[in-house]
């Protein structure tokens, strides 16, 4: 399935008898004028940005625990050991960037 990012203004209403979360959208909100760079996430950029990529594999590191190194996803970028192991880890970016 092709997943876009998308802004959107939420409202929220709870319901306490139920404890029961609904939301509701407000409107949809637009991207600001300018250039600049977003994160992505599944996979695809929303209309009027383009995909842009970029790594660093293999950073050597001091240490491996997790003081030095906390792998995440964040979107569709990783952050994550190159081998485990091994004082080595890899960074992924995966962004959309638009230009004004």
């Amino acid at each position: 399935m092709k997943t876009t990012i998308l802004a959107l203004m939420l409202l929220v209403v709870v319901q306490s008898y139920t404890h029961k979360m609904t939301c509701e959208v407000e409107e949809e909100a637009t991207w600001p004028a300018g250039s600049y760079c977003i994160l992505r996430a599944g996979g695809s950029c929303p209309p009027g940005f383009s995909p842009y990529d970029g790594y660093i594999r293999s950073i050597k590191m001091f240490n491996e625990t997790p003081k030095y190194l906390k792998p995440a996803n964040i979107g569709d970028s990783v952050i994550k050991h190159h081998v485990v192991g091994h004082k080595d880890s890899d960074l992924y970016l995966r962004g959309c960037c638009k230009f004004s």
